[in-house]
C-alpha cells in the first residue's frame, strides 16, 4: 500500500511494522529523494540535529519547526532552502485537550483513515567517530477549525498534490510556504489514556476511553 500511495520504486523496501505511539527520539518512517532523484523509504530519528552540530553534544530536541520561521531559523533554514525536505509518513497524530477530568487524548486522522504525509525536514550530522546520524523534524502551523479547541498548533499535512513539490529540490520558497497551511479534512476521535505511557504501543491505544460515569 505504501509503495503505491507514495510512488515508491519497485525495489523500495516497504515491509514496516505499524506503530501506534511514537515519541521524540524514536525513528519515524519518511520518504526522501536519493542522489538520483528517486524516492526512497527509510527511518529518521525524530528530533532534528542540524548538519553543523555534533550529535553527541547537541542538547535541543527539535521535534517541530514553525512554518512562520522555518525559512529563517538557523537550525532549519539550510534544510528548508537546500532541499533536505521529506515526507513523514503517518495516518494520524495525538493531541490532548484540557477537561474537568484532566487531559483527554484525541487521535486526529483523515475520515478514511488512510496514510498521509507530514511536511518534514531532515539532516545528516557527523559524529566524532565518523558515523552519521540521520534525523528529522515536522513542520507545524496554526490549527484548523477542528484542532483549535484541542491545541494551538498542528503539524502540516501536505495536500497529496503538493508532496512532489515539497520533495523537489528546485521548488521555490514562495511555493513551499504556500503549502504550509492547516488541513481541514480531518476528524478527531477520543482515545484511551493508555497513550500517555510512551512504553505502550498497539492498536488498543485507539480504543475509546473508559466511561466511569
Amino acid at each position: 500500500m505504501l509503495r503505491l500511495r507514495f510512488d515508491l520504486s519497485e525495489t523500495a523496501e516497504v515491509s514496516e511494522q505499524p506503530r501506534f505511539n511514537v515519541a521524540p527520539t524514536d525513528n519515524v518512517l519518511a520518504v526522501r529523494l536519493d542522489k538520483q532523484g528517486e524516492r526512497e523509504l527509510g527511518r529518521l530519528r525524530w528530533g532534528l540535529i542540524p548538519h553543523y552540530a555534533d550529535p553527541d553534544e547537541f542538547e535541543r530536541l527539535l521535534i517541530n519547526a514553525r512554518a512562520e520561521t522555518v525559512a529563517s531559523a538557523p537550525a532549519f533554514r539550510d534544510a528548508f532552502e537546500g532541499g533536505f525536505r521529506c515526507l513523514v509518513v503517518a495516518d494520524g497524530f495525538y493531541e490532548w485537550k484540557a477537561t474537568d477530568r484532566g487531559k483527554q487524548p484525541y487521535w486526529i486522522h483523515r475520515p478514511d483513515r488512510e496514510p498521509f504525509a507530514f511536511a518534514g525536514l531532515w539532516a545528516r550530522a557527523l559524529r566524532e567517530d565518523g558515523s552519521r546520524l540521520y534525523s528529522c523534524t515536522i513542520v507545524t502551523t496554526r490549527p484548523s477549525e477542528l484542532v483549535a479547541p484541542i491545541h494551538d498548533r498542528m503539524p502540516v499535512i501536505l495536500d497529496r498534490g503538493n508532496e512532489a513539490g515539497w520533495l523537489d529540490r528546485g521548488t521555490g520558497e514562495g511555493e513551499l510556504q504556500a503549502m504550509l497551511e492547516p488541513s481541514e479534512e480531518l476528524e478527531a476521535t477520543e482515545v484511551s489514556e493508555a497513550v500517555n505511557n510512551v512504553r505502550e504501543d498497539g492498536p488498543h491505544l485507539l480504543d475509546p476511553p473508559l466511561q466511569l460515569f
